[in-house]
């Protein structure tokens, strides 16, 4: 059974990083409009809407379906060039898709793919867009990525 639920998340961490690197090739082929401004305050008011509690929650759980996605959203990010603004809003993203808590369809799934990777220093305007409107940041998800790097 437990070979079965983990199979099943692999698939689906799979589809995703899929599905990721497609939104990333084509934004940066300049396939869907980017608007810098608009893209980030999208991202910033998704992320207005996520519920970090359950985040916080799904990721503690170390859930199969959770450790995979973040697994293979984390290995497309250039941590060495994400500064560390980005990096946490790019973790907390990460943990929000991972969990359920923030959709991946339609068009915000590409900005929000973008924003993962930090693409064009995405997730930074994201980070700037939140402080300017007095948002709090969202939590910082790095040190689950880290753990989860290294279970087996």
């Amino acid at each position: 059974m437990a070979g079965k639920l983990l199979g099943k998340a692999m698939a689906r961490a799979t589809e995703f990083a899929q599905r990721l690197k497609t939104e990333y090739a084509a934004g940066k082929a300049g396939d869907p409009e980017v608007n810098d401004e608009d893209d980030a305050e999208q991202v910033a008011s998704a992320m207005r809407r996520v519920d970090w509690a359950k985040v916080r929650a799904a990721t503690s759980e170390r859930s199969a379906d959770a450790v995979a996605a973040m697994r293979s959203m984390a290995a497309e990010v250039d941590w060495a060039k994400v500064q560390p603004v980005a990096a946490k809003v790019s973790s907390a993203l990460m943990a929000a898709v991972a969990s359920g808590q923030l959709g991946v369809g339609g068009r915000l799934g590409g900005t929000v793919a973008r924003a993962i990777i930090n693409d064009r220093n995405l997730a930074q305007r994201v980070s700037t867009e939140l402080v300017k409107q007095e948002q709090p940041m969202p939590p910082d998800f790095r040190n689950v990525i880290d753990v989860t790097a290294t279970d087996s």
